[in-house]
C-alpha cells in the first residue's frame, strides 16, 4: 500500500523498494509532470468526486467509478516516481474484482482518499518548488551544500513566502506544509549498494505521505550537493551532481532523440554552457589530469597514458555527439576503474612507487 513508504537515506543516494537512486533523483521525476499531464489527472479526479454517491452505489454505477480510478492510477504510474514507490491501488487491484459493492465499498472510499492525498501533494510541492529552483536557485552566484540550505532559509522566511509557498489561502485545498509526517526514524547499518561490502549508517524512514518522501530526499540532496535545474531550452527539470549552473539538459532531446537538449539548443541559438559549467567537460578534464599525475608519479607508462587518454577522448567525444550518457552515467565512465577496465589495463596500485636503492648508496 502506497500509505507504507519505507527507505533509506545513505550519504548521496536513496534506497526504496531495495533500489538506490541519487538523491533528487525520484523528485526529478514527480516534478517533471507537467502541467498538461497534471492537468489531466486532476480534472478527471474532481470529475470523480463531484460523481461519488453518497449512498451505497448500484454495481453498475461502482463498476465505472472502479474503471475511473483505475485510469487516474495509469496516468500516475507513467511517471518513474510511481513506478518506483508503487501506488495505492497497485497491490490490491484484484480485491475489488471478486467483492461485491457491500463487502468493497469502504475500502474503495479510502482508497480515493489516498489518491486526493497524492495530488495534493503534488501540486503542492512542484509549484512550491518550482518557484524555490526558478528564483532563488537559479540566481545563487555559488552552487554548494551552504549557499543551498542558505537560499532555502530565506525562501521560507521571505515577507513574500505567502505568495511563493502553496498555502490554503491562495490556493484552494492545497499546502506546502513544513511538518514531516514520519512514522519512525532510525539509524541502521546498510550496504551502500547490494553485494559491495561496503557499508554506512544510514538514516531509515518510514511515512504514509508522499509530500514528505519528497521533501527528504529533495532537501537531503541539496545537503549532498545535488541540485534540480531546469532546462532553458525543453523545460523539463534535470538532476545536477555537482554545482554546475548548467542551463540545458543532457536528456534526450523532445525534437529528436538522437541528440541532446544541450546540442539542439546549441544549434539553435549558439549558446552553449561554459566549460566551466559543462558537466561532462569538467568530468573530462579530471580524468586527463588524473592521467597524466599517474604516468608524472611514475605509476603507469607512457603508453598506458596514452591509451587511457585515447580512450577517455572516445567516450567523451561519444557523449557530446550524442544522448548515450546522461552526466552521472558519463561521470562512472570516466572513473579510473572502469577506464583501465576498458583498455583491459591492470589499474595501478595505490600511491607513489618506491624509490629503487642504488647499489653503490
Amino acid at each position: 500500500m502506497f500509505s507504507d513508504i519505507t527507505f533509506y537515506v545513505k550519504g548521496n543516494t536513496i534506497e526504496v523498494n531495495e533500489q538506490d537512486f541519487l538523491l533528487g533523483e525520484l523528485t526529478e521525476s514527480c516534478m517533471n509532470i507537467n502541467d498538461d499531464q497534471f492537468h489531466e489527472i486532476y480534472f478527471s479526479f474532481e470529475k470523480l468526486k463531484k460523481e461519488f454517491p453518497t449512498e451505497l452505489p448500484e454495481q453498475e454505477e461502482y463498476d465505472k467509478l472502479k474503471e475511473e480510478i483505475f485510469r487516474i492510477d495509469s496516468l500516475l504510474r507513467v511517471h518513474k516516481i510511481f513506478q518506483v514507490l508503487g501506488t495505492p491501488i497497485e497491490t490490491i487491484k484484484s480485491y475489488f474484482e471478486n467483492k461485491s459493492v457491500l463487502e468493497s465499498w469502504d475500502m474503495f472510499c479510502q482508497l480515493c482518499n489516498e489518491y486526493n492525498g497524492i495530488i495534493i501533494d503534488i501540486y503542492s510541492f512542484n509549484v512550491t518548488i518550482n518557484r524555490f529552483i526558478t528564483q532563488w536557485i537559479r540566481n545563487l552566484k555559488k552552487c554548494s551544500p551552504d549557499d543551498y540550505a542558505a537560499a532555502y532559509y530565506d525562501f521560507l522566511f521571505s515577507p513574500l513566502a505567502y505568495k511563493y509557498i502553496v498555502n490554503p489561502l491562495y490556493d484552494e485545498g492545497f499546502i506546502y506544509s513544513n511538518t514531516e509526517f514520519l512514522s519512525s526514524l532510525n539509524l541502521v547499518p546498510r550496504e551502500t549498494i547490494e553485494g559491495s561490502g561496503k557499508y554506512v549508517i544510514a538514516e531509515y524512514y518510514h511515512t504514509s505521505i508522499l509530500q514528505s518522501f519528497l521533501k527528504i530526499d529533495y532537501l537531503k540532496g541539496l545537503m549532498a550537493g545535488h541540485s534540480i535545474r531546469k532546462c532553458e531550452h525543453c523545460k523539463r527539470f534535470f538532476l545536477v551532481t555537482n554545482g554546475y549552473k548548467t542551463r540545458f539538459c543532457d536528456k534526450p532531446s523532445l525534437e529528436d532523440p538522437k541528440f541532446t537538449c544541450k546540442q539542439i539548443a546549441y544549434r539553435k541559438t549558439h549558446t552553449r554552457d561554459s566549460n566551466d559549467n559543462n558537466p561532462k567537460y569538467q568530468t573530462y578534464k579530471k580524468a586527463v589530469h588524473r592521467i597524466m599525475r599517474s604516468c608524472q608519479r611514475g605509476t603507469i607508462t607512457e603508453d598506458v597514458r596514452d591509451r587511457l587518454l585515447s580512450k577517455a577522448e572516445a567516450i567523451y567525444h561519444t557523449s557530446a555527439t550524442s544522448p548515450k550518457y546522461s552526466d552521472h552515467e558519463f561521470e562512472e565512465q570516466m572513473s579510473s576503474d572502469n577506464l583501465y577496465k576498458l583498455c583491459s589495463i591492470e589499474p595501478p596500485k595505490r600511491g607513489r612507487p618506491k624509490a629503487v636503492k642504488n647499489e653503490n648508496g
